[in-house]
């Protein structure tokens, strides 16, 4: 398989307290992962790293053989922050919050009806002309996670992508993912349960003090019973 996403000897911290050391951690082309572990673990420092808010005090982050600084690796990533809905209050429609992710610069294909794609893809299609701060928080959410969808990116970085929406339509995310991941994308979704993606991911990577390391289905039950 190649690597999508490559973190080498990753050191990062705020002010004298490291948050991440010593991690390496790598994710493949086609692959489902679930990041998880206990709050304060360094999930979210991580996943910025990646998508190249943040830089390493020390080591590498290289996304499809480029640095995660460099614009081209950063338009290569669909990203859906944690929390965003709370921040939606500008009067613009659902359409046009998709549409934003359509980074210029991507040299991805194109196609037309790329917007339309990524609203069937969450659901939103007959909403797609109502202004966003009038959905629910789970219809924001989607909203969200179908910007990061749009234009059907090689990387996918969702973090808690199925907090506040309904379990209902968790599945049809859920399946939206794997379909993306078959179709050749490195999907990487944070989320402190893998319940949802228990029979469609590939890997569970755990995260603690730091480091992160794989666990299967079973060992992540007995650590998450552990810290109860």
């Amino acid at each position: 398989m190649t690597a999508a996403i490559e973190g080498r000897g990753l050191r990062f911290g705020y002010g004298t307290v490291p948050v991440i050391d010593g991690l390496d951690v790598r994710v493949d082309t086609g692959q489902l992962v679930v990041l998880t572990g206990p709050n304060g673990s360094g999930k979210s420092t991580l996943i910025r790293l990646v998508v190249g808010l943040l830089s390493p005090d020390r080591g590498d982050v290289v996304v499809l053989g480029r640095p995660a600084s460099d614009p081209v690796a950063r338009r290569s990533i669909g990203y859906a922050p944690q929390g965003s809905p709370g921040r939606m209050v500008l009067p613009v429609s659902v359409t046009e919050v998709v549409a934003s992710g359509l980074v210029k610069g991507w040299s991805g294909p194109r196609r037309d009806g790329d917007v339309d794609i990524a609203l069937a893809a969450v659901g939103l299609t007959e909403l797609g002309a109502e202004c966003v701060f009038e959905l629910s928080g789970g219809q924001q959410q989607r909203a969200v996670i179908a910007r990061a969808l749009v234009g059907d990116r090689p990387v996918l970085i969702l973090d808690e992508p199925t907090t506040g929406i309904d379990r209902a339509f968790r599945p049809h995310l859920v399946g939206e993912l794997r379909r993306r991941a078959d179709a050749g994308a490195a999907v990487v979704v944070v989320s402190h349960d893998p319940e949802d993606f228990h029979d469609v991911c590939d890997r569970i990577l755990f995260m603690e003090d730091g480091r992160v390391r794989d666990v299967g289905h079973d060992e992540f039950h007995t650590l998450e019973d552990v810290g109860r």
